[in-house]
């Protein structure tokens, strides 16, 4: 599942006449904060232009070695008429085939740009476990119509098109030479930070870059060891400078998402941590998760 999949909302057919003129075009980009397939093995594509559908696609197996899609992954929607159709994208993540459990469900309400490709990216994230519901196909975010989850909390699914930045592939795929972020690796020495639940916020380390992972109480995330074992960690990195991530404060400290405190007082989290972006760069959108499901540095993602 790459760019290289564009798909015409009217007929759905492959675009044929490539470097034929300006291109109005919305690239989807499909990440995770979890780790697949533990946590999840089927990724669904849904597009709908009005009550239509146009496009309906479960991608399976996620993390093997035959997967139907690596992650990032990117899908190309362009228009049939010159740009401005209004779409709904729904981006389920289930568990064991395309009409199993969904854990999360991210939904948005955009128009096809004009005279250009814009980049619209989707996170799966575990601060939004439990935001699908329903059966088969047809699922439906717990927010309720006209909103969808992001970091844990209900918010508009409108994002106006025009926002949103040109499609780099620098911006979802990283450099291109194989970079990615190793959680266990960067987090290793991390010690728990003191949460302040007023306002759900950490100590920052002044004008030093931080990383910021949440320490599941289960197996959710990237984990460190094996299954059963005692002293075993397993971590969801935040992105820096993102609405699902953290943001630095004007007081520099460190402001996490309310869902985060949220999710420490009913036991889902055990522990924020942070590390030095010394050895290891800082975690932002661009920079993607080591692990078998890996799309960047590949010459064609």
């Amino acid at each position: 599942m790459s760019r290289g999949r564009r798909l015409a909302l009217a007929a759905l057919a492959a675009l044929a006449c490539g470097g034929c003129g300006e291109v109005d075009e919305i690239v989807v980009a499909i990440s995770t904060d979890l780790a697949v397939p533990k946590d999840f093995d089927v990724l669904q594509v849904q597009v709908f232009e009005g009550n239509q559908g146009k496009f309906n696609r479960p991608y399976r197996r996620l993390g093997e070695s035959d997967a139907e899609a690596k992650l990032p992954a990117t899908i190309g929607f362009f228009s049939s008429d010159a740009g401005g159709e209004s779409i709904r994208i729904k981006v389920a993540a289930r568990n064991k085939d395309d009409v199993g459990p969904v854990r999360i469900l991210r939904e948005v309400v955009t128009t096809i740009p004009k005279d250009r490709v814009a980049l619209l990216t989707v996170s799966l994230d575990f601060l939004c476990d439990g935001s699908g519901m329903g059966a088969g196909i047809d699922v439906e975010s717990t927010c309720g119509e006209g909103m969808t989850c992001v970091a844990g909390a209900c918010v508009s699914n409108e994002i106006d098109s025009s926002t949103l930045p040109d499609y780099s592939r620098g911006d979802v795929y990283g450099s291109g030479d194989g970079e990615c972020f190793d959680v266990t690796a960067c987090f290793a020495q991390a010690t728990p930070a003191e949460v302040d639940p007023a306002g759900c916020t950490i100590a920052g380390d002044g004008a030093a870059l931080r990383n910021v992972a949440l320490e599941t109480a289960g197996d959710d995330g990237i984990c460190d060891g094996d299954e059963g074992d005692e002293d075993r960690r397993c971590l969801v990195a935040l992105n820096a400078d993102s609405d699902n991530g953290f943001r630095v404060a004007a007081d520099g400290r460190i402001q996490l998402p309310p869902k985060v405190c949220e999710q420490m007082a009913q036991g889902k989290i055990a522990a924020v941590l942070t590390a030095p972006a010394t050895s290891c760069a800082q975690k932002t959108t661009g920079l993607q998760m080591c692990g078998p499901w890996l799309a960047s540095g590949s010459e064609e993602p």
